[in-house]
């Protein structure tokens, strides 16, 4: 389940919260590991999440691997948030 405790920032009973800061960026939290993924409001309903950006986690937690299943399981969540809450769509690039 989805909730919005503010705006922009939407939270999920699975862990996780998707925050949009602003025009760029997108703030993703999984329990206490931070992340800040790079994106872009697109002028029609959407947002471009950069898939390269998805690395690392802020510090403490900066030294744990981001693998490739990893990757793709924050960025399905980013997806699935943006669509499911927001209706926008979202444009994946590398």
């Amino acid at each position: 389940m989805l909730r919005s405790p503010r705006a922009n920032l939407v939270e999920s009973d699975e862990g996780f919260s998707v925050e949009v800061l602003g025009r760029t960026g997108i703030l993703y939290k999984e329990r206490d590991h931070v992340m800040f993924v790079d994106s872009e409001v697109l002028a029609r309903s959407g947002i471009a999440v950069c898939k390269s950006t998805i690395q690392r986690w802020r510090e403490p937690h900066q030294q744990e691997a981001v693998d490739e299943a990893k990757r793709a399981q924050i960025l399905d969540n980013i997806r699935r948030t943006i669509v499911e809450f927001w209706g926008s769509e979202v444009e994946v690039m590398e």
